[in-house]
C-alpha cells in the first residue's frame, strides 16, 4: 500500500537523484527504482545487491543473486503487469545499449538514470516491462 503523500515522496527522490547526479551502485539505474519504492511504500527491495562500482560489477552483482538483468530482480519481488497498465510511481524496464535499465513511470513519460547524464525523461513508448509498486 502506498503512504498518503506518496507523491510528494515520489518528487523529493527525483528532486534528489536530479540534484546529486549518476553514481554506480548509488544513484543508478537500478537503485532510483528501489528508493523510489522505499518512499512511497516503505518497501525496501534488493537492498543486499550492493557495492558495486561500474556498470560490470552491477552485472555480476545481480548474476551473483541469479538474474540476468534489472528486470528479473524486480520481477522476484514485485508483481509483473503490461506496461501499457503501469500507473505512476510504478516501475519498470528499458532496453538501452542492449541492456535493461530501471526507470520510474511518471505518466506519459518515464524517469532513469544514465551514466553521462544524470536522471533523464524517456518517452513512455519505451517501457519494455513494468512492476506494480503497491
Amino acid at each position: 500500500m502506498r503512504f498518503c503523500d506518496w507523491e510528494a515522496r515520489l518528487a523529493a527522490v527525483l528532486a534528489a537523484y536530479q540534484a546529486a547526479g549518476f553514481a554506480w551502485g548509488v544513484r543508478d539505474c537500478f537503485r532510483l527504482p528501489q528508493d523510489v519504492a522505499r518512499a512511497v511504500t516503505g518497501r525496501a527491495i534488493w537492498p543486499e545487491v550492493r557495492p558495486y562500482h561500474s556498470a560490470r560489477g552491477a552485472v555480476l552483482r545481480l548474476s551473483r543473486h541469479g538474474f540476468r538483468g534489472v528486470g528479473d530482480a524486480f520481477a522476484d519481488v514485485l508483481e509483473e503487469i503490461p506496461p501499457a497498465f503501469a500507473l505512476r510511481g510504478d516501475v519498470g524496464v528499458v532496453i538501452e545499449d542492449g541492456a535493461e535499465a530501471g526507470v520510474v513511470v511518471l505518466g506519459a513519460d518515464l524517469a532513469g538514470m544514465a551514466p553521462d547524464t544524470g536522471l533523464t525523461i524517456l518517452p513512455r513508448a519505451r517501457l519494455a516491462r513494468a512492476f506494480r509498486i503497491a
